[in-house]
């Protein structure tokens, strides 16, 4: 069986910027990555989206945003491009992704602008 790819998406524009992190850091460590790929997107407080693959313990210490694996991405808003698209220097690539798991908490995260925006 082919894993699942689950963007699990963290940070934000919110007060609770920290709690999201810290959400997050959980959800990563008990997801399974024997079933799923994890693809994971962190968004700065002033708004940037990143795709990240470093250690949960930089989410954890604020720290993610300045690991090297940082890819200036976002979610394609066309429902025939589905995923993420990522800046890998002068080229744009598409990473599929199956399922979205928003960790995302206050405005922008709970209010369903972040919901609107993957349907």
């Amino acid at each position: 069986m082919e894993k699942k790819s689950i963007a699990v998406l963290f940070g934000g524009c919110s007060g609770e910027y920290n709690v999201s992190l810290s959400s997050a850091a959980s959800v990563i460590e008990n997801l399974d990555t024997e079933k799923y790929n994890l693809v994971l997107i962190g968004i700065t407080q002033e708004g940037s989206w990143l795709r990240y693959s470093g250690t949960v313990e930089d989410i954890r210490n604020d720290r993610w945003h300045l690991h090297p694996s940082c890819i200036p991405s976002f979610f394609s808003p066309s429902r025939e491009v589905k995923g993420l698209i990522e800046l890998v220097h002068t080229e744009y690539h598409v990473t599929p992704i199956d399922v979205v798991f928003p960790v995302l908490h206050g405005k922008y995260g709970e209010d369903g602008t972040l919901q609107g925006l993957l349907e």
